[in-house]
């Protein structure tokens, strides 16, 4: 039997209320065939619309409110304008991610007819006019419009701060929120902070009322702030607001580990980095190592989403040990982040050939601190093999990222020294930095006896190093300046004669050297010869030292140091006279 327009109805409402939402939809189309007059046809339209709606099918739901507006717009007198603008809204809000410029353009209809009726007295409709505006900015703010988005987020807000029902509070808190996110994308920073500080304020209060649902918003705002912070170069803030979401964050995972979790490690890993960016390297592998833990767990679980960030981690923990010193550490970090990408690379070389490079890029420079410590030549070799394959990848790609571009050109430099590296450089690597250490500790003390000690070591390490590689230029230079240097300290303790024999000494390696001149006249002068020393001075005042000094003005701070040291002559002031 065929059932009446009212009957198809009554079911209608029955299943709708027992959330049969699809059955419901059948009986209002039924309904629909059944209908004999337009306020029928409008009101079922509507309905179904958002059924539609509500059961995620968005042409279906257009088609239901398309045909409930042109019913109201042939016949005015079947609903008011409020009505109109109802659909519209429904309409935009379908709209706002198929076609953005049709959800725009109805909802700036709908905000006219709001506009007016609020222009005419109708208060009630402020609420309908700020929510209109709101989602007017949200869909500006998806087509990253952003003067507009701005313009209607901040319109919306006047009239919510006028509105003392807590759900607009809620949608207040939003905007400030959204608002915050726009200016960082800016990058206005300050304006950023401003608006996330206002709807961290009214969220907190919201949460108190009892509004737990907003929690997650909360964190969201703190770690936001905490991302504003440190964009500023207020390391210290973000900490302090990191800490803030990560205590949010920890709560909402006990409650919902699968959503949350992700976000407890993310926050540990920030916190990771804000650290090391401060020099504060053992908090910052305290929180990376949660950061891994936590990566570690939820890679097992889902390793398509998160391996790649406990990749990450891993990759973090090396460069913090390596900035420390700490090399047996940051080889094992990189050598478990470097496999993992490798792993990953071989899935997906497009998005993560770049990453493995970067690890295998900071083994290589590791490689070459630890070549240079050791004098172990096993390292060259694992550089070189590492090298290869960061060549084999990157070679795929064009210069057009400055990051790919960077690692060609840093994988070119480290080419060339590993290639070129022989037993011979590496040691006079090594022992230029252990006599580059010891002048430090020289130049530390005041003590003359001190650094004269300090003085014979670097002379001892030299000669040496120069019994195994007799021909090494570099080697018989330095040798050379540190008999200059030694002369000169036993210039300073009155030590005239062994002063003299140690420039003589020097002269063997048939290395010129200005400052030994310039010592041997001084033991002359001090040993009163004063012809001679005044013949050497003579032929040094024109010349300058690598300094660009003039050999005038340095003989006559020698003159000054040696009087320091309780040292006078009758010749310094006479010296003095000739050479100006």
């Amino acid at each position: 039997m065929r059932l009446s327009f009212a009957e198809h109805i009554q079911n209608a409402n029955v299943l709708l209320h027992e959330n049969e939402v699809e059955k419901s939809i059948e009986n209002y189309h039924e309904a629909l065939q059944s209908a004999t007059t337009p306020e029928q046809q409008l009101h079922l339209n509507s309905v179904l619309g958002r059924l539609y709606q509500r059961t995620k099918k968005p042409k279906k739901a257009i088609e239901a409110f398309t045909t409930a507006l042109d019913l109201l717009e042939r016949n005015p007198s079947l609903g008011s304008l409020a009505d109109k603008a109802a659909i519209l809204n429904n309409i935009a809000a379908i709209q706002a991610e198929s076609d953005r410029a049709k959800s725009i353009d109805d909802y700036k209809k709908a905000l006219e007819i709001y506009t007016e009726l609020v222009d005419n007295g109708e208060t009630e409709f402020h609420p309908h006019l700020a929510n209109t505006q709101f989602a007017l900015a949200e869909v500006f703010a998806k087509k990253k419009e952003y003067y507009f988005a701005k313009k209607f987020y901040k319109e919306a807000i006047k009239i919510y701060e006028r509105l003392q029902d807590p759900a607009y509070l809620r949608l207040r808190a939003s905007a400030h929120y959204q608002l915050g996110n726009i200016y960082t994308e800016e990058f206005n920073l300050f304006d950023a902070k401003v608006q996330y500080g206002k709807a961290q304020q009214l969220f907190e209060h919201l949460i108190g009322e009892g509004d737990e649902a907003l929690k997650p918003y909360l964190a969201a705002v703190l770690n936001n702030l905490a991302v504003t912070f440190n964009a500023m170069e207020e390391p210290k803030k973000a900490v302090q607001y990191y800490e803030l979401a990560l205590v949010a964050y920890q709560e909402l995972s006990d409650l919902n580990f699968d959503i949350f979790q992700p976000y407890v490690a993310s926050t540990f890993n920030n916190l990771g980095i804000v650290h090391s960016e401060m020099q504060q390297l053992e908090q910052a592998i305290a929180y990376m190592n949660q950061a891994v833990d936590r990566y570690n767990e939820l890679a097992d679980v889902k390793p398509e989403a998160y391996t790649h960030y406990l990749a990450t981690g891993l990759h973090n923990l090396g460069l913090f040990h390596f900035e420390l010193g700490h090399m047996q550490q940051a080889n094992d970090y990189f050598g478990q982040a470097l496999e993992i990408r490798r792993h990953l690379a071989m899935a997906q070389p497009m998005d993560f050939d770049a990453d493995f490079c970067a690890t295998a890029m900071n083994l290589v420079e590791l490689y070459q601190a630890q070549l240079e410590n050791t004098l172990d030549f096993g390292y060259k070799s694992k550089a070189l093999a590492l090298l290869d394959e960061v060549h084999i990848r990157l070679q795929k790609y064009g210069d057009d990222l400055p990051v790919i571009k960077t690692m060609k050109n840093d994988s070119k430099h480290y080419l060339e020294y590993f290639s070129g590296i022989c037993e011979e450089d590496l040691s006079l690597h090594h022992v230029l930095r252990k006599v580059n250490h010891l002048k430090e500790q020289i130049d530390e003390t005041i003590d003359l006896e001190e650094k004269m000690a300090f003085q014979e070591e670097i002379m001892h390490v030299l000669d040496e190093n120069l019994k195994k590689y007799p021909h090494n230029d570099r080697l018989q230079y330095e040798l050379v300046l540190s008999h200059a240097n030694i002369s000169w300290l036993q210039l300073r303790l009155q030590d005239y004669q062994k002063a003299e024999q140690t420039i003589h000494d020097a002269k063997t390696f048939n290395i010129p050297l200005q400052s030994l001149t310039c010592n041997l006249a001084h033991c002359h002068l001090l040993q009163d010869d004063l012809d001679k020393a005044l013949e050497l001075y003579l032929e040094l005042s024109q010349q300058v030292n690598a300094a660009n000094e003039k050999y005038s003005e340095v003989i006559i701070k020698d003159f000054e140091i040696l009087r320091r040291d309780g040292i006078e002559h009758r010749g310094f002031d006479l010296v003095i006279e000739r050479l100006k």
